[in-house]
C-alpha cells in the first residue's frame, strides 16, 4: 500500500477519529489539564514526526490561542540520533504525537523528559505501544 493511499486512508478517517475521542476520552484529557493547572506549566514542548507534525502544528495553535501558552515543537533526532537532548524547564509539558506509538525518536524525547523530571503527556491511537 502507498504512502499516497495511507494518508487518503487517515484523511477520511478523522472524523470518526474526532468524535471518538470526544466520546470516550475526555477523562485523561480533564486529568491532564488538571495537572497541568497543579503542576503551573507554562510551555509546552511537542515531539511529533512524518504525518503527526500535522496534528503538532495545530495543537501548537491550540494551546498558544486557548491557553496563552509558549508551544514549540522539539526536534527528535537531537534525542535519539546525537545524543544532545536539550534541557526542559521545570514548567514543561512535553507532549508526544504518533499515530502508530512507535517512533524511536519520540519515545525517546519522552523518555528523557520524564528522566529530566518533567510532566509529560502522549496522543497516540495505540494504547499498548511503546509511547504510551
Amino acid at each position: 500500500m502507498g504512502s499516497d493511499s495511507i494518508l487518503f486512508q487517515e484523511i477520511h478517517q478523522q472524523p470518526d477519529v474526532v468524535e471518538q475521542f470526544a466520546q470516550l476520552r475526555q477523562g485523561p484529557v480533564i486529568e491532564l489539564a488538571a495537572h497541568m493547572r497543579d503542576a503551573d506549566i507554562r510551555q509546552v514542548v511537542i515531539a511529533a514526526r512524518g504525518t503527526s507534525d500535522n496534528a503538532a502544528r495545530y495543537a501548537q495553535y491550540l494551546l498558544g490561542a486557548n491557553n496563552r501558552l509558549p508551544v514549540m515543537l522539539t526536534t527528535p533526532s537531537l534525542f535519539s540520533l546525537y545524543q544532545k537532548p536539550p534541557l526542559f524547564a521545570p514548567d514543561t509539558l512535553v507532549l508526544g504525537i504518533s499515530q502508530s506509538g512507535q517512533s524511536p525518536d519520540i519515545v525517546s524525547v519522552l523518555a528523557e523528559a520524564r528522566r529530566q523530571g518533567r510532566a509529560t503527556a502522549t496522543i497516540t491511537n495505540f494504547v499498548d505501544s511503546p509511547m504510551a
